[in-house]
């Protein structure tokens, strides 16, 4: 076994112990509890855990997703941040090899988990976490380990908070509430520091593509239960739509309505969620938070930019 093959090992190994902290971090930062005392215990009987069922993933599966006390499920939540952050310091190493570069991004993979953990348990995002992010991003570009100078990270940084408190405070002009929240604007500032004006407007973009990806099929789900076929109906034919645009001649008029689909498509989901943040609701299906998307975001231009620019202007 090669010197590389040990240190991915040792690598992933690191990813999954740290992944396991980051939970105890994010819940207990929700909960107001300090991260060190008191030991890890089952949040549903409170008995102290012992060592070896504190084993990354392999306590999970050891125990059959079950505490050893009371019995009760252990949340799917553990494995799946513990193997994510592993995964994520893996491909760090693996894409740009032991150094500087990768320390900083595994840090930044971990901030971005915690976001995404807290984010969809209580649609929170914590200061503390976005100000790391924030400090992290400009370090990043002040050891000039990204593609952009020190003054790109500070007016990105800039940029992303005016930008995002604008559209913030458009939704109190029209909706009588922010269109989202502080935290949301903390993860864009935190961004632009890190990968400057260009990419952060990137990220704004690939974010609201996914939580079209992901809002479109409950959305679909959500008036199947409630009986309304007509709407329904109206996003399978704009689905459908978007299917066919690779299949039809862009000069044809079935080109033309199936354009005219997709804008429908997409001014019911803005419908959906302008309601939901009205009303200062998350119950409905069509709810999705929005800092997830963000950070994913993110890490898909860390690695990707080139393409999904060519993607987008050809």
């Amino acid at each position: 076994m090669d010197i590389n093959t040990l240190i991915a090992i040792f690598v992933f190994a690191t990813g999954l112990c740290i992944g396991s902290f980051l939970n105890v971090v994010a819940l207990r930062g929700l909960s107001g509890e300090s991260i060190v005392f008191p030991p890890s215990k089952c949040p549903k009987c409170g008995k102290k855990l012992n060592w070896y069922t504190n084993i990354p993933v392999i306590s999970y599966i050891f125990l059959l997703g079950k505490c050893q006390f009371c019995k009760k499920p252990i949340s799917l939540q553990y494995p799946i941040v513990e193997a994510a952050n592993a995964i994520l310091y893996l491909i760090m190493f693996l894409s740009f090899g032991l150094s500087l570069k990768t320390l900083f991004l595994c840090a930044i993979s971990s901030i971005f988990i915690l976001i995404c953990i807290t984010d969809f348990k209580e649609q929170v995002v914590l200061d503390v976490h976005t100000y790391i992010l924030i400090a992290l991003g400009l370090l990043y570009n002040i050891l000039h380990l990204g593609s952009i100078t020190i003054l790109e990270s500070i007016l990105g940084l800039i940029a992303g908070y005016l930008i995002f408190e604008l559209f913030a405070h458009l939704g109190t002009l029209f909706i009588k509430t922010r269109a989202f929240g502080e935290g949301d604007t903390l993860i864009a500032v935190g961004l632009g520091a890190l990968l400057g004006l260009k990419m952060l407007i990137l990220c704004a973009f690939l974010s609201l593509i996914l939580q079209a990806f992901f809002a479109i099929p409950m959305l679909f789900v959500k008036y199947v239960k409630k009986k309304n076929f007509s709407g329904a109906s109206a996003i399978f034919i704009a689905v459908a739509g978007i299917v066919s645009l690779k299949l039809v001649n862009p000069d044809s008029t079935y080109y033309f309505a199936c354009l005219l689909a997709i804008c429908a498509i997409l001014l019911l989901c803005l419908f959906e969620i302008l309601r939901n943040l009205k009303n200062k609701t998350s119950e409905s299906l069509s709810y999705m938070p929005f800092g997830p998307a963000m950070v994913v975001s993110a890490l898909l231009v860390i690695f990707f930019s080139k393409q999904i620019i060519g993607i987008f202007i050809g």
